[in-house]
């Protein structure tokens, strides 16, 4: 068998069973957004790696140096806010091919440590190396939490809620694939925002503080159908997702009708959206939703529930089951991008 059958997560699986159990400081390891370890009673540090490679995260020909410096950081600290974290500090890894432009190298940085900067994350050091077969990135980023929002504590009855709207990331991604956009410089504002600056919701975590309303988290980097089925294997459980409850942003339904494309579908399996997907307690979802709203400045949706069983299933707009027709992204696979 080779990678391309077995795809990204059944290698992660390989490796969780060779690696075993954590073990002491490590409390959870290998299957979350982030790597837990236990400082003390009420604090944990929180580790995570994000890798960026020219030809499967970004193309050159898409974004200028510092776009891709910024795209980077975006999508690595989007795991912080997943475990329900505050970025603390930050090492990066940068391989450039020997014939780069100098100044090319430093607008990459400086893309990346601007978005660190603005999320009060600080780049404490990394390594550099040459990459003849094109740029690399990897972006370590180390948090803490006084409590971590995992993938593995939603419980039946819990509210599934979901932060912003879905399907702006894949819409770009359409419009450049297809060549109806040469550069992201040239989309549509929201569409170019989201493509090269997507938001880390950090500012959702700021906002519930130290509440115990959310049971799981997962951010939306591989789509929203798929990472609900992380979230639903991980925590034992069964999530139903209802269509008509999806926040669908506005130029996701206009470039899809302009490509002849379902919006629906487009929102449910987007990847590099990097919203929040939660599961809420029910009792505290009202008020969860309205905290986000006046101090993160977001919307906070309920889109779905949790029940016995596993899974996840989608439901049209009739309440009837709907066939999801395209796959989340899968490295090694690459079913999408």
């Amino acid at each position: 068998m080779h990678l391309e059958e077995l795809g990204e997560f059944g290698f992660i699986e390989i490796i969780a069973r060779l690696v075993g159990k954590p073990s002491a400081p490590v409390v959870v390891g290998i299957g979350d957004d982030a790597a837990v370890l236990k400082l003390a009673a009420d604090e944990h540090l929180l580790v995570t790696t994000d890798a960026f490679v020219e030809g499967v995260h970004f193309h050159r020909q898409w974004l200028a140096p510092g776009q891709i410096g910024a795209r980077a950081a975006c999508a690595a600290l989007s795991d912080i806010a997943a475990m329900g974290g505050r970025p603390i500090a930050v090492l990066v890894s940068v391989g450039l091919p020997p014939s780069s432009e100098t100044m090319a190298a430093e607008q990459l940085m400086a893309g990346l440590v601007e978005i660190l900067g603005k999320y009060g994350a600080a780049l404490a050091g990394g390594d550099t190396a040459a990459s003849p077969a094109g740029i690399f990135l990897d972006v370590v980023i180390i948090g803490t939490a006084r409590e971590p929002w995992l993938r593995s504590g939603a419980q039946p009855g819990d509210i599934l809620m979901v932060t912003g709207s879905f399907g702006e990331a894949v819409a770009a991604l359409s419009l450049l694939q297809t060549g109806q956009i040469s550069a992201a410089s040239g989309l549509p504002k929201a569409l170019r925002t989201r493509f090269i600056n997507p938001i880390p919701r950090l500012a959702v975590v700021e906002a519930l503080g130290p509440r115990d309303a959310v049971t799981a988290a997962i951010d939306i980097s591989d789509g929203l159908v798929q990472d609900a089925g992380h979230l639903a294997r991980r925590s034992g459980v069964a999530l139903t997702l209802e269509v008509a409850r999806v926040p669908i942003a506005p130029l996701c339904a206009q470039t899809a009708e302009q490509l002849d494309e379902d919006p629906v579908q487009w929102a449910l399996t987007s990847g590099e959206e990097y919203e929040l997907l939660l599961a809420v307690s029910p009792h505290l979802a009202e008020q969860v939703a309205k905290l986000v709203a006046q101090k993160a400045g977001t919307t906070l949706t309920p889109i779905g529930y949790v029940s016995e069983g596993e899974g996840v299933t989608v439901l049209d707009e009739s309440g009837e089951p709907l066939e999801v027709t395209a796959g989340g992204w899968n490295h090694f696979s690459q079913e999408r991008q």
